[in-house]
């Protein structure tokens, strides 16, 4: 049996629910923001220690230290909430190769899920009760190590996926069965750095800049809030080019092995050298950050295509292709989605308000449009909730 034979004879026998390529499509774009919001609290972790450790009695590092405590787990929490979006695309169209990488890492699969909730745990810990003062510094620091952990592996079952062609080798080492999943069997470091050192640098340069502009809505001061976004603006200048760099090298490792040198090595040098000049070019980033926040989306949204080419490219050495992928217009399971979908944007975009607003203001107001907007968030979430139990009760009672 081939590869491929094998990677086809693995997929849902009742095929994807719609049509594949529009799912690849919806992947792309929810992993932008889910690593958006990842490496955004990857990044105010980092910056909250050094304020409170290296730069500890400074009034501004400790403003900052402050503003970075409070981003983290706000942060983590939407990226938890929007990765869930290009997982459960992930495990649609590509379910070979993510069940077969859990198996074969299993309990580091399994543990994920603790080692987040430790990390946001702790990172929470630490902004309730550390961030007045730096007490505590050892939450914010465990939860940096965690979070980053959890990054670690999450990057190797995506490494391990799309190499399946060592499946078999690495399930039976030496003729014999390992069901233990504690092997890290596949990764690549400069893979690795590109997408979460270096992109959460610069994810946290932006938003610093984006802090700049947002908090002079309440009236913050404004000497302050200037010297932070030059921050911002220093550390993007200085972490562009080693980006490129470090994206070069990815190309010329990960990209030899599958192909696709020019597929990682083009896009992202070219990305190195746009977000380079435009940050050298940037006089008043406080004032520029709403673009730079959209520069810098766009940018993620390269990167997401980037790493989608290469799984596809990994795929088409067996002859597999997601365009061929069988599949069933489900018009339920589409209306349970698309209901599903209304009613987390709607529960996201209140939360997101909320923020927004709340911080906007000395006084923490929250207009009535968006407490309205709660309330029927709320409901929906209720109603749906509601639905899903009676379902339930209906599938155990009267179907079974």
């Amino acid at each position: 049996m081939t590869v491929g034979e094998m990677l086809r004879m693995m997929r849902d026998p009742l095929g994807a629910p719609f049509f594949p390529p529009a799912l690849q499509v919806l992947l792309v774009v929810t992993w932008v923001f889910h690593i958006f919001f990842v490496t955004v609290a990857l990044g105010t972790s980092v910056l909250a220690l050094y304020a409170y450790t290296l730069r500890k009695g400074d009034p501004f590092w400790l403003g900052v230290g402050r503003l970075s405590a409070r981003l983290t787990p706000n942060a983590l929490g939407l990226g938890i909430v929007t990765g869930i979006a290009p997982l459960l695309f992930v495990q649609t169209i590509y379910d070979p190769l993510w069940y077969a990488a859990n198996t074969l890492s299993g309990f580091w699969s399994v543990s994920f899920i603790f080692v987040v909730m430790g990390g946001y745990s702790l990172a929470y810990v630490f902004y309730l009760k550390g961030s007045k003062d730096g007490r505590l510094i050892f939450t914010a620091a465990l939860s940096l190590v965690l979070l980053f952990f959890a990054g670690w592996v999450m990057h190797v079952l995506h490494s391990v996926s799309i190499r399946p062609e060592h499946w078999l080798r690495w399930y039976m080492p030496d003729g014999t069965i390992d069901t233990r999943g504690v092997t890290f069997h596949a990764y690549n470091i400069p893979r690795l750095v590109f997408l979460l050192p270096l992109q959460s640098a610069l994810s946290l340069a932006v938003v610093v800049m984006f802090a700049g502009w947002y908090l002079r809505k309440r009236g913050d001061d404004v000497a302050f809030l200037d010297r932070l976004a030059e921050l911002g603006r220093k550390l993007a200048l200085v972490v562009s080019p080693i980006y490129g760099a470090t994206g070069l090298v990815w190309a010329l490792t990960e990209g030899v092995e599958f192909g696709v040198v020019a597929l990682i090595a083009v896009p992202v040098v070219v990305l190195g050298a746009v977000l380079t000049a435009y940050f050298a070019m940037l006089k008043q980033p406080a004032a520029k950050a709403p673009l730079s926040l959209v520069l810098w989306l766009v940018s993620l949204l390269v990167v997401a295509v980037v790493r989608e080419g290469i799984r596809v490219a990994s795929m088409a050495r067996f002859g597999y292709s997601i365009a061929e992928y069988p599949y069933r217009i489900d018009w339920g399971s589409i209306l349970v989605f698309g209901v599903t979908t209304v009613v987390g944007v709607m529960v996201i975009l209140y939360l997101i308000l909320v923020l927004y607003q709340a911080n906007a203001s000395k006084e923490g107001q929250v207009s009535a449009r968006v407490e309205r907007l709660g309330r029927i968030a709320t409901g929906m979430l209720g109603a749906w909730f509601g639905f899903f139990f009676l379902l339930g009760a209906y599938s155990y009672f009267v179907l079974r």
